[in-house]
C-alpha cells in the first residue's frame, strides 16, 4: 500500500475484499466451535425474524433460494425448537415465522460467542487502527442507513447489503 489518500473507489474495493473474508471467519469460528453444527447463516436468520416477523416465502425471496430450500431451513430450526410458525393475522393462508425463547438465548449466547472471539482477533489491531474503525465504522452505518432511506435502492437489495 501506498501513502497516497484512498479515493472512495479504493475504499469501496478494499470493503468488497473485507467484508466477504469477515463472513468466511465468523462461518469457519462457528464450524471449529463444535456449535452443534449451527450456522452463522441460521444465526442471522434467528436475529432477522426476531426483528422483522416474515412467512417461509418472504425468506426464501429475501436469501434468493426456492420456497422448497427456505421451507427445509425453516423445519430446521422448528426441529431444533428455536422457530415456531405461527398464522399471520392479515392472511389465514399464510403463516409467520417467531422466535422462541430458546432461539432467542441460542441465537444471542452464540453471537456473544462470535464477539468474544473477534474481539481476541481484533486485540491485534494498534490503538490508532482502533480509533480510526470507531470511527469510520459508524460512518459507514450511517451512510448504509441514509442509502436506505432515500428508496436509491430496492427493498430487497436493502436487506441484502446489510446481511453481507
Amino acid at each position: 500500500m501506498t501513502n497516497e489518500p484512498w479515493t472512495a473507489y479504493d475504499l469501496a474495493e478494499e470493503l468488497l475484499k473485507v467484508i466477504p473474508s469477515m463472513g468466511r471467519l465468523m462461518d469457519l469460528y462457528i464450524r471449529e466451535s463444535g456449535e452443534e453444527e449451527t450456522t452463522h447463516m441460521q444465526v442471522r436468520v434467528l436475529f432477522h425474524i426476531m426483528e422483522h416477523q416474515i412467512t417461509a416465502s418472504d425468506l426464501a425471496k429475501k436469501r434468493r433460494v426456492s420456497l422448497q430450500a427456505a421451507s427445509a431451513f425453516v423445519q430446521g430450526l422448528v426441529e431444533r425448537g428455536w422457530v415456531v410458525r405461527i398464522p399471520d393475522p392479515n392472511d389465514r393462508r399464510q403463516f409467520l415465522l417467531q422466535v422462541t425463547p430458546q432461539g432467542l438465548e441460542h441465537a444471542q449466547a452464540v453471537r456473544e460467542r462470535i464477539t468474544t472471539f473477534l474481539a481476541g482477533f481484533l486485540e491485534a489491531l494498534s490503538a490508532e487502527e482502533v480509533v480510526a474503525a470507531k470511527v469510520f465504522l459508524p460512518s459507514l452505518y450511517r451512510l448504509l442507513m441514509e442509502q436506505m432511506e432515500t428508496g436509491k435502492v430496492t427493498q430487497e437489495k436493502q436487506e441484502s447489503i446489510l446481511e453481507e
